[in-house]
């Protein structure tokens, strides 16, 4: 279980996107950027990354890639427009609280939870819901912890970023058992801990399947991927949540990321974390 903080109260509707892991497909910063912007200009003030947003985000100079700092270039921008973008950290983004890399974010946590008009929404990634998931469990303690963040700044570069592919390598294996699958009762028992520090739902990413889930008192939104189906949910003023499926859609698909298993569990399988 995970601990919710208490609910900040924000005006106007929230835009919520979740697993764009962004350096797949082509266009894909692009199209993200476009999103954000889109949301933006519609009126919305915040928007909640659900983790995940980089195929890998790692606070680490010698880990920058083009593409990485572009986009935070971009999403700077987005920013300082008006846009408040609060990060909720996911299982492929590493050691950027208090880097320069999280700068274009107004918030970056493990958990965060907003009102929004009358309801309240509590957010976390979803990779910590499945208990059961020991290989993930025991793979995530011993790669986020200040040992493992004061190694990765010893190492050179080449070094750095072999070590990243063999582990990314490693959880895609470790995660296809326990993401074939998705963990109802996890899920249902997050969004019962969530009401009980007095929210009214949960949105949880990570599984890269759509779902709501219903069941003694608790109410669990799994979003879709961005990565394979380019949606977003969106929270309106007076607090009913939609998903939304953007304009790209379409023309992402022709650029390649409609190869991608988007059905259910394959998805989940084929994505790998």
């Amino acid at each position: 279980m995970v601990r919710f903080p208490q609910p900040l109260e924000v005006a106007g509707g929230v835009a919520v996107f979740a697993d764009a892991h962004l350096g797949q497909v082509e266009g894909d910063a692009e199209d993200f950027l476009q999103a954000l912007e889109g949301v933006r200009r519609r009126g919305f003030v915040t928007a909640v990354l659900l983790g995940d947003i980089f195929h890998y985000f790692i606070g680490d100079p010698k880990l920058e890639t083009p593409l990485l700092r572009k986009t935070l270039q971009g999403l700077q921008g987005i920013a300082s427009r008006g846009l408040s973008l609060r990060y909720v950290e996911g299982n492929r983004d590493f050691f950027v609280a208090g880097s320069p890399y999280a700068a274009p974010f107004a918030s970056w946590a493990l958990t965060d939870g907003l009102r929004i008009g009358e309801s309240r929404y509590a957010f976390v990634h979803g990779d910590r819901v499945n208990t059961a998931d020991l290989p993930y469990r025991f793979w995530r303690a011993v790669s986020k912890n200040p040992v493992a963040h004061a190694a990765l700044r010893a190492i050179p570069g080449p070094l750095a970023r072999a070590i990243v592919a063999r582990t990314e390598a490693r959880l895609y294996r470790s995660n296809f058992k326990h993401k074939a699958k998705l963990p109802e009762a996890a899920l249902l028992a997050e969004g019962r801990a969530a009401r009980q520090a007095g929210y009214d739902a949960l949105l949880v990413g990570h599984f890269h399947v759509a779902r709501t889930l219903k069941g003694e008192g608790a109410v669990t939104h799994v979003l879709p991927a961005w990565l394979e189906e380019r949606k977003h949910a969106e929270i309106a003023p007076d607090g009913n949540l939609t998903i939304v499926e953007e304009e790209t859609a379409e023309s992402a698909k022709r650029r390649g990321f409609g190869a991608l298993e988007t059905d259910g569990a394959a998805s989940a399988a084929r994505v790998g974390s």
